[in-house]
């Protein structure tokens, strides 16, 4: 019986992976077919970066309340509806409207993949996982959702290369390329809302739901004081914080190989396809070994080694063997992913009251994913001062970015020095508990 129940708990993990790499995509198509979507659409680059600047700040505000909403509905609920709205905004969207109606599927988009989305997620996830399974079922979920999105990615191109054909497309190819995808994509997310709908207990577990009776019923002021008393949230949130800055070193891999080493735009694409392949990789196994060795240990030691790595990178001169840059690009990845797999396992550890999972959520992502907000002032502002050495900018981003990473490995040590401590002084508490018991 117990064999059945895990079974039915590993295909709940799957379903929601599969969510999490489905949702996404459909949303940001501008990374694969920005050139069609301008054309089709007849924007200019500046009216479709408007509309994901308005993403992004949606996103920021969204997160806290996406934890409130998360801890006052069923979160089978707030996932259903998010992959159902996803795709009739989506089905909007492939209907080719005026670019004005735009704004109005932008937002659907956000408040559906943010809102009632983000942190019911995670809290699904975090409910699912007992004790001790907290890396493997989060790294599974970065790591899977990697794999989810490089396989619909690539179906998405196979469709629209045999729509669009191998020549110089027509307007009328074009358009008929990306409702293609959209359609293809929508589907996805529909056949995933009703499995999930069928799948997913509607109510929480009999452990949560006798959890829940002996928690004190808050308002919502109240459980985020109660929250942000809790010094390893604080930690948590410093850590993800850096861990998230270091990723974005990620985004500026291409430009540092085709300018700092001379590679062509096809090999650097190449290098970055096999970096991204060790999203599963790394999210599973660092995820297996969070689990064995301690989550917040192998948090810090991945942080360290991605910033070595990085700083590696920033002082290897141009000239020197391709192959091995190549080498260390592909091995920084590998433990960036390891980190991103990592991170929100440290949330079993930061005893959050069940209740207020999603306000815990919502509080760490706000300030976790603020580098999506200001890193790309501090890029401009690094490449604007180094003008043509665009080499140089990017040494000294790698640089900056790496001495955030060492710093979030020292909060990430802080914050397993928080709990082993903690657990010395429970065990001594129990400890004493018992001895009085006894004596009684």
């Amino acid at each position: 019986m117990a064999k059945l129940g895990n079974s039915k708990k590993i295909f709940q993990l799957i379903l929601l992976i599969l969510a999490g790499g489905a949702i996404y995509p459909l949303v940001y198509l501008r990374s694969s077919y920005e050139s069609t979507i301008l054309e089709v659409f007849g924007m200019t680059n500046a009216e479709l970066a408007n509309l994901y600047t308005m993403l992004g700040i949606i996103f920021v505000v969204g997160y806290l309340p996406s934890g409130w909403l998360a801890d006052r509905f069923s979160t089978k609920y707030l996932i259903v509806f998010s992959l159902t709205l996803t795709a009739v905004a989506g089905l909007v969207f492939a209907q080719i409207p005026d670019k004005s109606v735009l704004l109005y599927v932008f937002l659907a988009w956000g408040f559906a993949t943010v809102f009632t989305f983000w942190a019911a997620l995670l809290k699904a996830v975090d409910l699912l996982a007992e004790e001790n399974e907290g890396g493997r079922f989060f790294g599974a979920l970065d790591g899977g959702r990697g794999v989810v999105e490089a396989v619909l990615g690539t179906i998405a191109v196979a469709i629209f290369a045999a729509v669009v054909g191998s020549g110089t497309a027509t307007a009328t190819e074009s358009k008929a390329g990306l409702q293609a995808v959209v359609y293809m994509y929508c589907i996805v997310l529909v056949v995933l809302a009703v499995l999930l709908f069928f799948v997913l207990p509607a109510g929480e577990s009999k452990q949560v739901a006798e959890t829940r009776k002996n928690e004190v019923v808050e308002s919502t002021w109240a459980a985020v004081l109660r929250i942000l008393k809790i010094r390893e949230v604080w930690v948590m949130m410093f850590a993800l914080f850096c861990g998230y800055t270091l990723f974005w070193a990620y985004y500026y891999f291409s430009g540092y190989l085709t300018t700092n080493h001379n590679v062509s735009p096809v090999t650097a694409g190449i290098v970055l396809v096999v970096v991204l392949w060790m999203r599963p990789i790394g999210g599973f196994g660092g995820g297996y070994l969070a689990d064995k060795l301690g989550k917040s240990r192998i948090l810090s030691a991945a942080m360290v080694i991605a910033a070595v790595a990085l700083i590696a990178l920033a002082i290897v001169p141009a000239g020197f063997t391709v192959g091995l840059v190549y080498a260390l690009v592909v091995f920084t990845g590998l433990f960036l992913y390891v980190i991103r797999g990592v991170y929100w396992s440290l949330l079993e550890d930061c005893r959050v009251p069940v209740a207020a999972t999603g306000i815990a959520i919502g509080l760490i992502s706000l300030v976790g994913y603020l580098p999506d907000i200001f890193l790309p002032q501090i890029s401009a502002a690094i490449y604007t001062s180094y003008g043509d050495d665009v080499a140089g900018a990017n040494n000294l981003y790698f640089l900056i970015t790496a001495g955030i990473g060492l710093a979030g490995a020292v909060a990430a040590g802080y914050f397993a020095h928080l709990v082993k401590k903690r657990r010395v002084r429970e065990a001594a508490e129990a400890a004493s508990d018992n001895l009085v018991a006894s004596a009684v």
